[in-house]
């Protein structure tokens, strides 16, 4: 399994058979989804943390901090799935959005990749320009993401508890400062989806959207 979140550093806490049980339904559940699996499995995990924040504030714990303008977490390399990757393509078609993909192509010189194109967790990120350390699609204007309904699922589980001022990492090490929300319920999800789309995950957003552009965009330096 390809853990995400809690369960990497959580799992001899949970009982064998109940971690099974429940990566078997998600996956049996998102195997049958079709077409549409991608966008149920967003709305899934949008859902589970509406619940979950909804639970936390009976309780008296504050909302994450994330809203528009935060927008530190868009300062790093983003992970997503071959299948999220050409739902992004089809929005950005379908709404006249245009793609950075030359500064798509310049990210990725600052990622060590094995021979596969997988990327080994290496990077140099924070040596670009401070402009090609942003998201291609984090809007320069007022900070938001320009493809928020379709924005892969590290985005929408990575939540920030008080402020966002320590999310961005340095050149892949975390800041010893960030105080993350990290939901096992979530965990799961990505966890499930990341294995089943192993071939494609370690890629990242930019290579994968690069590769599967429906024309030939330029990728020079």
């Amino acid at each position: 399994m390809l853990l995400y979140g809690s369960l990497a550093g959580g799992l001899e806490e949970v009982p064998a058979e109940l971690f099974w049980q429940e990566c078997r339904r998600i996956a049996e559940t998102y195997l049958g989804g079709g077409r549409e699996r991608t966008r149920q499995v967003h709305a899934l995990v949008d859902a589970t943390i509406d619940a979950l924040i909804e639970r936390d504030q009976r309780f008296g714990y504050p909302p994450p901090f994330c809203r528009k303008g935060c927008c530190n977490c868009c300062r790093e390399a983003v992970y997503c799935t071959d299948e999220e990757a050409a739902d992004i393509l089809d929005y950005c078609r379908e709404n006249g959005l245009e793609i950075d993909y030359a500064k798509a192509a310049r990210q990725l010189d600052y990622l060590e990749c094995d021979a596969g194109l997988d990327h080994t967790g290496v990077t140099r990120w924070n040596d670009q320009e401070p402009e090609d350390q942003t998201c291609v699609f984090l809007d320069r204007a007022d900070q938001s993401c320009r493809i928020w309904p379709v924005r892969p699922l590290v985005c929408r589980v990575h939540l920030a508890e008080g402020t966002d001022r320590y999310c961005a990492p340095h050149n892949g090490v975390e800041n010893p400062h960030a105080r993350a929300i990290d939901y096992p319920e979530t965990s799961y999800i990505l966890s499930v989806v990341f294995t089943i789309h192993r071939d494609s995950i370690r890629k990242t957003m930019g290579r994968l959207l690069l590769g599967a552009a429906p024309a030939s965009p330029p990728q020079e330096k």
